[in-house]
């Protein structure tokens, strides 16, 4: 082994890095190490808020289906491309460029996308700005191309300012335009029309109104690297989840179990929208809110974003390396919620603990949602086994 890759969220102490610490092997951070790959191939980066996993995902598939090979490293597992990197033989390298530490900074694509832009990782940007700076050098670092969604309003503030730049969204202002949508829980259909070619109809397998607009920008990027509409079009057509984004975990006896990573409640207001559209009876949530920082600063948002659900359980936040901080643990957002007006909130001490709470009271006609980027998707599996067996 030459060398270590590693992200921020990976400490000193886990037994890789200390091993390779030990053996004087080089450890590397991702955020130098993924800019410097980009240099020697075409190369796609996606940033954003939201989006950028199954943006950055659907692009490389889409490059893959019309026989591209693309090397690409998303932060997710990506089933149809065999995992979450692969070098690729082809010339194109589709990256998910993390902002959360501010090394997006650092990326110089040909291509630069950026999905939208909201307030998020308060536990390394104090302000807004400070993260809006981050994109804004990320997209005036692209060597070729910068890609924005011209329905947010911060991406199109830094996209309009960037000369050549092409947007994508619904507006009709928009170099690529969708219309016509129709969206399901499970499937989507939409128009889309990119300057200089006619209007083509999509049919997408995945359901919600937000991965629309992440088929758009993948749309975007690939016609901008040369791919046809007719390609791009196929690609779609057979393209599945990342892990964990609106990933079925189960469907027994009745009840459906969906776990999704969404965290931020503008990611959750998408995931309960879509989740409301499948058949249900009633429609249950277990959270579990990530980093003390970001459920402080961002708890009063988190209520709204559950409207719709029945009944949610909250379990301790998933820490994240944090310690905890006044007004921003479980039990403080349970008062958010009480404050309020939710109606149906529980508030529970371990995901153990409700587990055994659901486990007593799943019936047929619930769609339970596993919400949260930390080991809450461990619910997602034991759900899925107690209901295989009570087949």
């Amino acid at each position: 082994m030459d060398w270590v890759v590693r992200s921020t969220a990976v400490r000193d102490d886990l037994p890789e890095v200390r091993a390779a610490l030990e053996r004087s092997i080089p450890v590397y951070h991702r955020g130098f190490v993924l800019p410097a790959l980009l240099r020697d191939r075409l190369s796609i980066a996606v940033s954003g808020t939201h989006g950028k996993t199954t943006t950055s995902a659907m692009i490389a598939h889409v490059l893959n289906v019309a026989g591209w090979e693309p090397g690409f490293c998303i932060g997710g597992e990506v089933t149809a491309l065999g995992g979450v990197a692969a070098p690729g033989r082809g010339d194109v390298l589709v990256v998910e460029a993390d902002e959360s530490d501010g090394t997006v900074m650092l990326y110089d694509p040909d291509v630069a996308v950026i999905t939208n832009i909201e307030f998020d990782h308060m536990e390394h940007f104090e302000t807004e700005e400070m993260l809006y700076r981050c994109f804004e050098v990320f997209a005036r670092n692209a060597r070729r191309r910068v890609i924005y969604c011209a329905d947010d309003p911060r991406a199109r503030e830094i996209g309009r300012r960037i000369p050549g730049a092409v947007s994508y969204g619904l507006g009709g202002d928009a170099d690529v335009r969708g219309s016509d949508i129709t969206v399901g829980a499970e499937r989507s259909e939409f128009a889309m029309r990119a300057k200089g070619q006619p209007v083509s109809r999509f049919s997408l397998p995945v359901g919600g109104m937000h991965h629309v607009m992440n088929a758009l920008g993948a749309c975007a990027a690939a016609l901008e690297v040369g791919l046809s509409i007719e390609d791009v079009r196929s690609g779609l057509s057979e393209f599945r989840h990342a892990r964990r984004r609106f990933e079925k975990m189960a469907e027994r006896n009745g009840v459906v179990v969906i776990s999704d990573y969404a965290h931020h409640p503008t990611e959750i207001r998408a995931l309960v929208a879509t989740a409301a559209m499948m058949p249900h009876g009633r429609l249950r949530a277990v959270f579990q809110p990530h980093r003390y920082s970001r459920t402080r600063a961002l708890g009063g948002d988190f209520p709204g974003a559950f409207r719709g659900v029945d009944e949610v359980l909250l379990v301790p936040v998933y820490a994240a390396s944090e310690t905890p901080i006044k007004g921003g643990t479980s039990a403080d957002l349970m008062k958010r919620f009480e404050d309020s007006g939710f109606g149906g909130v529980r508030l529970l001490a371990s995901l153990k603990e409700a587990w055994e709470y659901l486990r007593a009271t799943l019936a047929p006609g619930d769609v339970l949602l596993i919400v949260g980027a930390g080991d809450v998707e461990q619910m997602g599996f034991w759900a899925r086994d107690y209901l295989d067996g009570c087949r």
